[in-house]
């Protein structure tokens, strides 16, 4: 029965940040990992994804997302399919039964398909919010691994794991893929440094979204199938990021930032579709008007890139890109990962 105009109405709001990548990329797909071992270094940012659930009118399960523009409903004891733009949120929700009677509803800061770990951060959202929901405990590393285990092998997506445990761990931290499992350690660094590294980096979004599974599966079937050529790339990425961990608690930036150039050069050749030539032409321009070095966020083929540049640099390099029809993206770094940041009963309308 639909509660009453007397009972109180609970709203429940969570969020979870995304992340950049500095260092490893692609080494976190199980493909390589269980042969070879991966290891990331990434770094939450204040950019977010929303959960909020309320409790709605009747039985029925009600999602909507504001990012794709798109709705819902599920009656109760139906049985949940993972097609359509919704399927990830769909998938979450299966895994805790459903919440006969609730309203979802799902916001992101960034646009989907930008290669900030948009859809691991809803997973790790919606996770966050759902177990608070449902009273139970979950530690981030269990909210990190069941993300994970939604998307990887319920789902069957060619994801890597890094997107969640960096969303639901937060900070910046080195992240080792074993067969055996996930370690999260986080990088600390002396303030004045990180400092320095948060003013020097750089996010310009390209405009363009893009659907990375086909550049996932590319990835994932040449380390599956052990491709000499791609195996080499994805091993000197994994090296350039233990050395790129090396830089950063030397506090030698500059240094990061030759290692960032020489992984970003590694991985355009992993597969075709990585860049383009506006991409090329971004870097290109970037580097010419001071920055030292950058990447292309994520698996690649568009969203945002990522740069380091010395703050006297940062005006010419900004006003050249955004020449090119890029546009910057402001951030600093997160270190609070998934978290509740509303639990309440509110008195219900009258």
């Amino acid at each position: 029965m639909p509660r009453s105009v007397e009972e109180t109405r609970v709203l429940l709001i969570a969020r979870s940040p995304v992340r950049i990548s500095l260092g490893g990329g692609g080494t976190d797909l199980p493909a390589y990992y269980t042969q070879f071992g991966g290891f990331v270094v990434s770094t939450a940012i204040n950019r977010y994804v929303y959960t909020f659930i309320s409790e709605g009118v009747g039985r029925a399960l009600q999602v909507m997302s504001s990012d794709f523009r798109a709705f819902y409903r599920h009656e109760s004891g139906g049985e949940f399919t993972t097609d359509g733009e919704l399927g990830l949120a769909k998938a979450v929700l299966r895994e805790f039964g459903g919440l006969p009677g609730a309203d979802v509803f799902i916001a992101s800061q960034i646009p989907p398909g930008t290669g900030l770990g948009g859809s691991g951060a809803v997973a790790v959202s919606m996770i966050t919010a759902l177990a608070a929901w449902q009273g139970r405990r979950l530690s981030k590393a269990e909210i990190a691994e069941m993300a994970c285990d939604i998307s990887i092998n319920k789902m069957g997506l060619p994801s890597g794991k890094q997107d969640e445990y960096g969303s639901a761990m937060g900070g910046l931290n080195q992240i080792i893929f074993t067969a055996d499992g996930t370690r999260v350690e986080p990088v600390p660094l002396p303030p004045e440094t990180l400092d320095t590294l948060q003013r020097r980096l750089m996010l310009f979004y390209t405009g363009k979204s893009r659907n990375s599974v086909q550049i996932l599966t590319s990835q994932s079937n040449a380390s599956r199938k052990q491709d000499p050529a791609t195996l080499e790339r994805m091993h000197q990425i994994k090296a350039l990021g233990q050395r790129i961990l090396e830089t950063l608690r030397a506090g030698d930036l500059d240094g990061f930032a030759g290692l960032l150039h020489q992984s970003w050069m590694q991985k355009r050749g992993v597969a075709s579709e990585v860049t383009n030539s506006q991409i090329d032409q971004a870097y290109d321009t970037a580097r010419q008007h001071g920055a030292l070095g950058g990447k292309i966020t994520g698996a690649g083929g568009g969203g945002f890139l990522l740069l380091y540049c010395h703050e006297e640099r940062q005006p010419a390099v900004t006003q050249a890109l955004h020449a090119l029809g890029l546009r910057r993206m402001d951030f600093r770094f997160d270190f609070d990962g998934a978290q509740v940041l509303l639990d309440q009963r509110l008195p219900a309308q009258r």
